[in-house]
């Protein structure tokens, strides 16, 4: 087909009759190019040139018709491919019908999705309709439970204390084991904690100013503190932090792995921190600090004071509201946020982190300090703060004004306008402000009229300077205190204790924080406290730090259906837990503490919101819009839900079920036996092995059968099953539970419906054996596997599973539940198990019927995948269309997002490998910015990741798109291409034709990392590759800015894989599952894509062609290239016989130790700069979306850099357009192509095009003219995002010149 295809086009081409001419042969072909004249006659007479699409009836009766013969037996794609074409069929529609029915095979065949379809359709069912009253109330009570308990404990460890003091209070203990002191041999790394422990001790740090005899009771507390841990091993740290200063903490811990900020290099008083504020003075606080930076001010006392506003800033919590202003002539707010200018803000971390940034940039100024202006700006920030938060506000919170200043003024009349303006603007505000003042004194220069002005200031002493009062003045002024600042240390016990000026009403409620990372281990963690009394006496108090994995497990692991879920909030509306956010075990990084209304987006949802804030019950139904998240838009185009929401008793807390109206139609699986001699193995081969142990590749692995694995959410306790090691006895446990058919023997902790899916499973076993067998490809398949939606997961070769491993949480599951009954693929990833790179081919499996065929809206039960060597599709490619293997023409598969799945560029020799998620931007950018025209074929679209804060910009191609997409028609561009949907498959299949030398077509990228060049304007038309921006909060109203919110959220991102670690014993001496035999390979054909083999090219330059190419493993020659790194770090380097140059070189003794010294630093500088090149990839490298990130480990071989470009760049520097080389597609030019990487160190800086052309102008290229009855043919509307009025740190400002794109021959 391809020979004719090109036969056809040269005879067309040279002959002058018209038996040749447009109507022999179809417009669509890739291969065809219109006459020069012919197509200015078409132009002068109005024509214009249009897509034509083949008749999607006619697409249907191909495809039946090439699923089966007359004999209704399959035929081979090999067949099928070499039948007799119509003249006029669009041959890429055919060749796109031939590889869906490769797919289709495949998913049939080698991954047994037919097999298992049957036996679940095979099987009984139960209805149950689910009742979401119910299920509200027992969620609800198990974390009520979870509660309680904490709460206890907490309330013992009080009681603890208060004993402790009364029994002790005329003999008080005060022995002391400093924290920073411990023994090295006395801990050890703790799983759990993530840290190095004791369990058998406390510890202690203390203030500075702590006195010596002050109470001490953490030895006497050490007994029940790890009773406690041992009764609830999920407990973290518990400890007591007293009034005057010390904190016992348990387990005890040298702090070594610990943030900076309570290392032990820091003075630590825990007294300043916001934890203990929030507990012992639990009352809402307005605060404003006032940082002195006039002419008065040396650096030596600027350090002092910004110090001390960082303390003060750090002791505030959530439920404060904080404002940070500078003075000196004039008056500076944080730039960060224009809200800081008027309003305050809830001190969360990311406020208290943007504030902070802007104290430490604060330098002195030249001008004097105006102290009137900065007080009437203070006090219009509190009024401001009180009319947002209502007039409660004014009666419950604290307000305070924390004023650090050196106090010089410009006479006595600036100091009697400044306490009138005191005196009038607290009456307005009831004199409910108080004023700290912090005097930063200088030897010799502070005289006692500047002390006396800060003290009147603090006490409000209008009467001396003879103010007089406002008819608002009649409540009492509340006096602050007047403290000197000289030096820098002792800092927390004096600003850090600001708050102590506010009445104590002795408040014994126990107080819960925001889940925050653990800073002395690692994790996401949340903390609660409770204040500790004798007598009217405030001793300290009392915390618990809990894990979020468990307290949230009931949440995060909420079933019912496949689009039903539950979240969790606070009463200020935070969001503690929502499907759209990742699983706390797997959070490393500080969440963002976002609003509820920023994840849903349902109509009249701001009621729910302030039902549930409000403590109160509930029960709604509601219509759900499309764009809830980005996982929901394929599966719900218009739907009705079930809001059912209820307050956790005794915390801060409320929970919600949102039952989905599909989710409605339950069934289950009745009882179902273990067939005889289908035995259940277990994948912890290490505990309990088999016969037939060997390593699939770099996994402890079993050919005797597959293995199944229980993912966290199959257990009653999720957080239980991942925190603790599984033991032989557990392990047995198991098997005997899933084995058994007489249901005798106790369950050890599994979800009912585990078993039957254990059952229902087991029979796909025997179709894996037999392909692994008899399959004619399988050299190229690296394992199969099935996970049902309950989260049991088997595979084969049987292997080693980590336990924190998800499969419901990976990219192949999530892209079959979003194409149900669509063969997906995955771009290609980074094997963990070591087969380097691959791509997963899954699909779902649906609920059993009776009624077949199943349909897209039927249930999915379970999840069906096959990975396959990155190099078996390109050589299915080759094989099935050998017109792909001509010089000119490259072909590629690209999934639904853009994502390129097989490319020739992925598999170039070179040992770099392919960068994970390489999109279609990066390879084909001429091609991108021509389809970008066709708003009909693909959308740019945007959604809000609120886990790492970014606006994400993607790809979205529409898999329900029929026809061919082409730019051979209108213009006269010499790379043509023709891109079309690849039937039941969420995959678009791709030709190019190149003949041109010296043409650039390009899409900005950055090279630095994966933030936009332009984050305030998009435009469909403009190509770029997928990238994110800053999602950006208004800090003041936690409102999105840029309009944001109408976003949807993002999907959850894939979850990192590992492998488990093992006793090195156990694996050696082990062979290989599978021997691919490499070296019995002897051409690059019987080689490409056989797993584990690599055909060997080039040297170890990366340059130099072998004199003899051969078949190796990949360790030998990742990539094509003998001794490059692998991404596994487990390459085998070449020898380059130095030696026996050294001996064969006719020189003396001396002459050859000098020499062998050059070599031998030679050698150091050159492992040096391969050092330094890795370092410098793997910062500059972008943030691919893959489970496994590796390939800044890829061999980069020496090249010449390009020179810097002379423009300059506002933030980003370091950016690269994607291009293309306009040659002629050799394979041995490939290795040295400039193509698109996920980073380097080797790219133009700047904003370049890599033309060869000097002198151009930018000539704007024409949108395609497509089929009305497809495509809207008007331009596709732009959409600018609202730009900032300072410039942003993503916003390019460069001169650039930008060259034309030559679209003719």
């Amino acid at each position: 087909m391809a020979a004719a295809r090109l036969i056809l086009f040269v005879v067309c081409a040279s002959l002058i009759s018209g038996s040749c001419g447009s109507e022999s042969v179809h417009e669509g072909s890739v291969s065809r190019r219109e006459h020069h004249g012919r197509r200015a006659n078409r132009l002068k007479n109005g024509q214009t040139g249009m897509i034509n699409f083949n008749n999607p009836e006619m697409l249907e009766e191909l495809v039946s018709n090439g699923y089966a013969n007359s004999e209704n037996q399959p035929q081979t794609m090999m067949d099928l491919f070499k039948q007799e074409q119509p003249e006029n069929a669009q041959t890429i529609m055919r060749d796109a019908a031939l590889m869906a029915g490769k797919m289709r095979d495949l998913a049939d065949r080698e991954m047994g999705y037919r097999e298992m379809q049957a036996i679940y359709d095979s099987l009984l069912y139960v209805d149950r309709a689910p009742n979401e009253e119910q299920q509200i109330q027992q969620l609800a009570r198990r974390v009520r439970a979870k509660f309680s308990q904490y709460l206890r404990i907490l309330s013992n460890n009080k009681a603890a204390v208060e004993d402790l003091y009364r029994i002790h209070r005329n003999t008080p203990l005060t022995g002391r084991q400093d924290c920073c002191q411990l023994p090295t041999d006395s801990t050890k790394f703790d799983n759990i904690f993530q840290s190095n422990i004791s369990r058998s001790r406390v510890c202690e740090r203390t203030s500075p100013v702590t006195p010596p005899e002050a109470f001490n009771p953490g030895r006497n507390l050490t007994q029940g503190f790890a009773s406690n841990l041992q009764s609830f091993p999920s407990l973290k740290w518990q400890y007591f932090s007293s009034e005057e200063g010390v904190q016992t903490i348990y387990p005890a811990t040298s702090y070594n792995d610990a943030d900076y900020s309570v290392s032990c290099s820091e003075d630590l008083d825990v007294r300043s921190k916001s934890l203990y504020a929030a507990t012992v003075r639990p009352q809402s606080k307005h605060v404003v600090i006032v940082i002195d930076r006039g002419s008065d001010v040396s650096d030596d006392l600027l350090n002092i004071a910004k110090k001390a506003a960082e303390i003060a800033v750090d002791t505030l919590s959530e439920r404060d509201r904080i404002g940070v202003l500078s003075v000196s002539s004039t008056v500076q707010t944080c730039k960060e946020d224009n809200c800081y200018a008027n309003q305050l803000a809830p001190a969360t971390m990311e406020t208290k982190s943007q504030l902070i940034r802007f104290i430490q940039s604060l330098k002195q100024d030249n001008g004097e300090s105006n102290h009137t202006q900065v007080v009437n700006h203070a006090f219009d920030l509190m009024k401001n703060s009180i009319r947002t938060q209502g007039a409660n506000a004014l009666m419950k919170d604290a307000m305070i004004i924390l004023y650090i200043s050196s106090g010089h003024t410009s006479g006595p009349e600036e100091v009697k306008t400044v306490m009138n303006t005191i005196v009038d603007k607290n009456a307005q505000l009831n004199n409910k402000v108080i004023i700290m003042t912090y005097a930063l004194v200088e030897d010799g220069k502070t005289g006692l009229d500047e002390l006396a002005f800060l003290r009147d200031m603090a006490e409000q002493n209008s009467n001396k300077y003879q103010v007089i009062p406002s008819q608002l003045d009649t409540q009492p002024r509340k006096k602050g205190i007047m403290t000197v600042l000289n030096i820098i240390s002792n800092l927390p016990s004096t600003v850090g204790r600001f708050y102590s000026i506010l009445p104590n009403n002795m408040s014994v409620d126990p107080v819960f924080s925001l889940p925050y990372i653990d800073r002395i281990g690692s994790g996401l963690i949340m903390t609660i406290t409770q204040a500790c009394y004798y007598n009217n006496r405030l001793l300290g108090i009392v915390g618990i730090d809990l894990n979020m994995g468990d307290v949230l497990e009931d949440i995060t692991y909420f079933e019912e259906g496949e689009l039903s879920y539950a979240f969790m909030i606070d009463d200020q509306g935070y969001t503690l837990q929502h499907p759209t956010l990742p699983r706390p075990c797997f959070v490393n990084n500080q969440p963002m503490h976002a609003d509820i209304g920023h994840f849903e987006q349902v109509p009249n949802f701001v009621d729910i919101r302030q039902s549930m804030i409000s403590g109160e019950s509930g029960r709604v139904k509601i219509e759900i819009p499309q764009n809830i998240t980005v996982s929901l838009q394929n599966k719900v185009e218009k739907s009705m839900a079930f809001y059912t929401w209820k307050k956790i008793e005794m915390t801060p807390y409320s929970v919600c079920i949102v039952l989905v109206e599909q989710d409605f139609d339950m069934r289950h699986l009745r009882h179902i036996s273990v067939p005889t001699g289908d035995k259940v193995v277990y994948h912890r081969l290490d505990i309990l092995p088999t016969e037939n142990l060997c390593m699939h590749l770099k996994q402890l692995a079993t050919t005797e059968s597959n293995t199944m694995m229980l993912s966290a959410g199959s257990f009653t306790a999720p957080f239980e099953h991942l925190s603790q090691d599984e033991t032989k006895r557990m392990v047995q446990h198991y098997m005997a539970y899933l084995n058994d058919n007489t249901r005798l023997i106790a369950n050890p902790g599994l979800k009912p419906a585990i078993k039957n899916d254990v059952a229902a499973t087991s029979g796909i076993d025997k179709h894996w054996k037999n392909q692994v067998e008899n399959s004619d490809i399988r050299d190229y398949v690296v394992r199969r596997y099935v996970a049902t939606t309950n989260g049991v997961y088997r595979v084969y070769p049987g292997t080693l599973m980590d336990k924190s491993m998800d499969p419901t949480k990976q990219a192949w599951y999530s892209r079959a539940m979003d194409s149900p009954g669509q063969v997906t693929m995955s771009a290609p990833y980074l094997d963990v198990g070591g087969a380097g790179y691959i791509i997963t081919l899954s699909h779902s499996v649906f609920e059993g019927s009776d009624s077949l065929p199943h349909s897209s809206s039927d249930r999915v039960v379970a999840v069906m995948g096959i990975d396959f060597t990155i190099g078996f599709f390109y050589k299915l490619i080759l094989e099935m269309f050998p017109l792909c293997s001509e010089e000119n023409i490259r072909c590629f598969i690209l999934d639904d997002r853009g994502y390129l799945v097989a490319h020739p560029g992925l598999i170039e020799a070179g040992g770099r490998g392919p960068v994970e998620q390489t999109h279609l931007t990066h390879k084909e950018p001429l091609v991108a910015n021509d389809i970008l025209n066709h708003a009909g074929f693909v959308l740019k679209k945007l959604c809000n990741g609120y886990n790492d804060r970014t606006v994400q910009r993607f790809y979205h191609f529409n898999s329900s798109f029929h026809g061919i997409l082409t730019n051979l028609v209108h213009g006269e561009h010499c790379s043509k291409y023709e891109i079309t949907h690849i039937p039941g498959s969420n995959s678009f299949l791709g030709v190019v034709n190149q003949t041109c030398e010296d043409i650039t077509a390009f899409c900005p990228c950055s090279m630095v990392d994966r933030l936009c060049l332009n984050c305030h304007r998009m435009e469909q038309t403009e190509c770029e590759c997928p990238c994110e921006c800053s999602l950006e909060l208004d800090q003041c109203s936690g409102h999105l800015k840029n309009h944001e919110e109408r976003n949807p959220s993002c999907s959850i991102p894939t979850e990192p894989m590992k492998l488990p670690i093992i006793d090195p014993d156990i694996g050696t001496g082990l062979k290989q599952c599978f021997d691919p035999k490499c070296h019995q390979r002897q051409t690059k054909q019987e080689c490409f894509g056989v797993l584990d083999c690599e055909w060997c090219e080039l040297d170890s330059d990366g340059k130099t062609p072998l004199p003899k190419q051969y078949c190796a493993t990949q360790r030998v020659c990742y990539g094509g290239v003998v001794g490059a790194f692998t991404p596994y770090a487990d390459q085998i380097a070449a020898d380059e016989k130095i030696p026996a140059v050294i001996q064969s070189a006719p020189v003396g003794p001396v002459a050859g130790g000098i020499m062998g010294c050059i070599l031998v630093l030679g050698l150091i500088m050159y492992v040096y700069r391969q050092h330094v090149q890795r370092l410098r990839r793997q910062e500059f490298s972008h943030t691919p979306e893959t489970s496994v990130r590796m390939s800044h480990l890829d061999n980069e071989r020496d090249q010449d850099e390009d020179p810097a470009d002379e423009h300059g760049t506002i933030c980003h520097t370091n950016i690269i357009i994607a291009t293309i080389e306009h040659q002629p597609h050799i394979e041995h030019r490939r290795q040295n192509a400039r193509m698109w990487r996920g980073g380097g160190a080797e790219s133009d800086h700047g904003y370049s095009t890599m033309t060869p052309h000097e002198d151009s102008e930018y000539v704007e290229p024409e949108p395609l003219s497509v089929e009305k009855s497809l495509i809207d043919p008007q331009p596709p509307p732009q959409t600018v995002l609202p730009s900032l009025s300072s410039t942003g740190c993503h916003q390019l400002q460069a001169p650039v010149q930008v060259h034309m794109v030559d679209l003719t021959c």
